[in-house]
């Protein structure tokens, strides 16, 4: 599936664009990202920081968060009129203001239809401690 779409869409369209944006993020492919997320993207990391589509594509241009491995470890789509809400799993690992770091992290993500394209309209990330 690409980023343009009619109204027919499946949970397997999402989750071939939810890969696509995590071989940009490993890659920091920060030319797709900006097609990915949306400009009215609102994204909360790990750590509490909000971020809007610039702060987020300013992180991978300046390598401030650089991806080296992610395992999905589980995902789910729920879809919905012009949307998808998708909730995921995974171990990372990178360099985020570079320090090392392997963590299991949990994460939610909004895709919107929007004029036929697909964007990413909201992020949160949490720390998997348990």
């Amino acid at each position: 599936m690409t980023l343009e779409s009619d109204l027919n869409f499946s949970i397997a369209d999402i989750e071939q664009l939810e890969d696509a944006l995590h071989r940009a993020m490993l890659s920091g492919d920060t030319d797709a990202l900006q097609e990915y997320l949306d400009d009215s993207l609102i994204s909360i990391d790990p750590f509490g920081r909000k971020l809007n589509k610039q702060e987020n594509l300013d992180f991978h241009r300046a390598c401030i968060l650089k991806l080296d491995r992610f395992d999905l470890l589980e995902r789910s789509v729920r879809i919905m009129e012009n949307a998808a809400a998708v909730s995921w799993s995974g171990k990372l690992s990178g360099t985020y203001y570079g320090e090392s770091f392997s963590e299991k992290l949990a994460y939610s993500r909004v895709w919107s239809l929007h004029d036929g394209r697909w964007t990413v309209i909201l992020i949160h990330a949490t720390r998997i401690t348990m």
